[in-house]
């Protein structure tokens, strides 16, 4: 009985652990009924720091919008967000600068991403250093608070 037990627990959460690897693409999980901000957020992936050429690899995925929440200098091989948005524009996507600090979101940072969501209808990527802070600004952008 012992045994049997044991391998219930480990089918278990092999299959929880699948479960929550296919569902990356929809960052934010929430119990608001009937938000409009919370229908956008499935629509949103979120990742860590990518360069000039990723974003080509993006398009392709079927990006159609690049937020940007890592202000610049934060590391010396780090792209400029200038130069980000100059691959990205010549690319035909949308592109944003939302730096947030590593110190924390700004109501300022909400509402940015929030008009930035609002004002796009295609599949979007944000980023930072981590990923981090993209997708705690995405879940206080979609939420309705910072």
């Amino acid at each position: 009985m012992n045994q049997k037990a044991t391998i219930l627990t480990f089918v278990m959460v092999v299959g929880v652990g699948f479960f929550l690897a296919n569902t990356g693409q929809n960052f934010i999980y929430s119990n608001l009924e009937d938000s409009h901000m919370n229908d956008i957020a499935g629509r949103v992936s979120v990742g860590p720091q990518i360069q000039l050429a990723d974003l080509a690899v993006l398009k392709a995925q079927g990006i159609e919008v690049v937020i940007n929440n890592r202000p610049d200098g934060e590391v010396a091989d780090q792209p400029s967000h200038e130069a980000m948005a100059e691959a990205s524009a010549a690319l035909g996507l949308s592109y944003y600068f939302i730096p947030v600090s590593p110190r924390g979101l700004t109501q300022e940072n909400v509402d940015d991403m929030q008009a930035a969501l609002v004002a796009t209808s295609g599949p979007v990527f944000a980023y930072c250093r981590s990923g981090n802070r993209s997708g705690i600004l995405l879940q206080a952008a979609t939420q309705g608070g910072s």
